[in-house]
């Protein structure tokens, strides 16, 4: 059953990836170092550790669904860090794709009792940024440019959703930057897609969850992407906003009143490696209540896998997660106590 909303306010979580290198084929050091270390910071709804990979082995959160799937499927090859659709005809496996991670995280919190949590969350690519990693080199003519390829996706992807749902997971994000390109700032999207396509794609993953869900685009928020998030079935819409502060006027408290929603608000950056204090983290966060209200929860702008080469990247980020946890304990004492 679903948790309801008006419990989570100013909730924490992270967005799911890291500053090491994926092992998870491997002796996985560093996935239980991710895991054990996300509960020490206190995180609410930590999410499973997705990794970066390296050139010679590359994991990213494409190739996490491409790679199985090119293993049933002859129409997409993966070749090293790139994806290619050979055929718009994409066969369901039947079964979901790219979930063995998430169960991993779950078997590793019952067997290592590191830490209390309230939930956990996972994530998912969605299908059009999912897509657009099918011969990615060419913005007009990936996979992301083929409405069949999408509904294939999105079908398979919903088996994912709905595998996730059933392992327990509170909360499953649906991971869609790419809209922020796709959806555009004049009104108009690429492929000539319409808002109502956009939807109907989502809401194939979303309508597989009986967990809360979420939808994730980082970037700036248009017009288009707001629209088409607002009419989704998500019960969270998740930007950021410490990189992009124009975000802030995206949004009334109207309207996600109206939609029903929470916002899930960035408040740490996922690319500049300098450490957030408490107090700087608070008035973003106290911005946020003024703005929204209750219906805010707390994490960082996108994941941290892109700070992996950074001197001190992990370290780095151990200390912004902790201070913004503390933050959101504090500003929740004071607006919600």
């Amino acid at each position: 059953m679903k948790r309801q909303l008006n419990e989570m306010s100013l909730a924490t979580f992270d967005v799911g990836s890291m500053p090491l290198e994926d092992d998870f084929d491997e002796d996985k050091r560093n996935v239980d170092r991710a895991i054990a270390d996300k509960i020490k910071t206190g995180l609410d709804y930590p999410c499973y550790p997705q990794l970066p990979g390296t050139p010679t082995k590359p994991m990213n959160m494409a190739l996490q669904y491409l790679k199985p799937l090119s293993k049933t499927n002859s129409s997409i090859q993966v070749s090293g860090q790139e994806a290619h659709l050979l055929s718009d005809d994409i066969k369901d496996p039947n079964g979901p794709v790219g979930v063995e991670r998430a169960k991993y995280f779950l078997t590793f919190l019952r067997d290592h009792p590191i830490g209390r949590v309230r939930g956990t969350r996972a994530c998912v690519t969605g299908p059009f940024t999912l897509a657009s990693y099918l011969d990615l080199k060419n913005l007009m003519t990936c996979g992301a440019s083929k409405p069949n390829v999408v509904r294939a996706l999105a079908g398979i992807l919903g088996k994912s959703c709905k595998r996730l749902s059933d392992l327990g997971f509170d909360l499953v994000c649906v991971d869609e930057p790419f809209l922020s390109v796709m959806l555009g700032r004049k009104g108009h999207a690429l492929y000539k897609y319409d808002e109502h396509f956009v939807v109907e794609m989502l809401d194939r993953l979303l309508t597989q969850l009986s967990c809360l869900s979420a939808i994730h685009v980082c970037g700036r928020i248009t017009p288009m992407v707001k629209t088409v998030l607002l009419q989704s079935r998500a019960d969270i819409v998740d930007h950021e906003f410490t990189l992009t502060q124009e975000n802030l006027n995206a949004y009334s408290r109207e309207d996600l009143e109206r939609a029903g929603k929470y916002i899930a608000f960035g408040c740490v950056s996922s690319t500049n490696p300098t450490v957030e204090s408490v107090d700087e983290i608070s008035a973003r966060l106290g911005k946020a209540v003024t703005l929204y209200g209750e219906r805010v929860l707390v994490k960082p702008d996108c994941g941290f896998g892109g700070l992996l080469g950074s001197p001190d990247a992990y370290e780095l980020v151990q200390r912004k997660l902790i201070n913004m946890v503390t933050a959101a304990k504090t500003i929740r004492q004071n607006e919600f106590t």
